[in-house]
């Protein structure tokens, strides 16, 4: 009887050991790069009319090597949109087409960039009508973030827009 109850006591000893560590999860890491000119716009020129329409386009395919080595973004990450947090100079008082991608419920300068299973791409693109004329100077250092399970592992990318001056900005006159 002496040596059931104590393999009871062990065996609820264990028990309560292991469940108080820490679950066994994938280590947690946040992997972040910087892959410049990952964003273009088109045409860039450093005069438009008003009402001349620009194409902001980014693609990043989900198979690259940005963070070292070989990796899927999407099968690493079930990540079907990834986030773009952008300069929102270009986009407030412009007319906004979304070719692919679409904007984030609820914030000015997010925008879902959506995984194409057909080609293998993350995508926005977007119609933009300049209706604001005047100068822009757009500080290009944006950020797109590729969080699968919310408790581990981000993956985020640092790019620009192509083109940029010294000042790391993309600027042009709306007239």
């Amino acid at each position: 009887m002496a040596t059931k109850f104590l393999k009871i006591f062990f065996a609820a000893l264990v028990l309560s050991m292991l469940q108080s560590c820490p679950g066994i999860e994938e280590e947690c890491n946040d992997f972040s790069v910087h892959v410049p000119d990952l964003i273009t716009i088109t045409p860039l020129k450093p005069t438009y009319n008003q009402g001349e329409e620009i194409i902001y386009k980014l693609t990043i395919p989900a198979q690259n090597d940005y963070f070292g080595s070989s990796i899927n973004l999407y099968e690493k990450t079930g990540v079907t949109h990834a986030w773009l947090l952008a300069n929102s100079a270009l986009f407030n008082d412009n007319n906004l087409t979304y070719i692919k991608g679409s904007k984030r419920e609820g914030a000015d300068n997010w925008f879902n960039v959506i995984y194409n299973p057909t080609n293998g791409l993350y995508e926005l693109e977007i119609k933009v009508k300049l209706n604001k004329t005047g100068n822009y100077s757009i500080i290009t250092a944006e950020y797109i973030d590729f969080l699968g399970n919310p408790k581990c592992n981000r993956n985020s990318i640092k790019t620009n827009i192509f083109g940029m001056n010294a000042d790391q900005r993309i600027e042009f006159t709306v007239q």
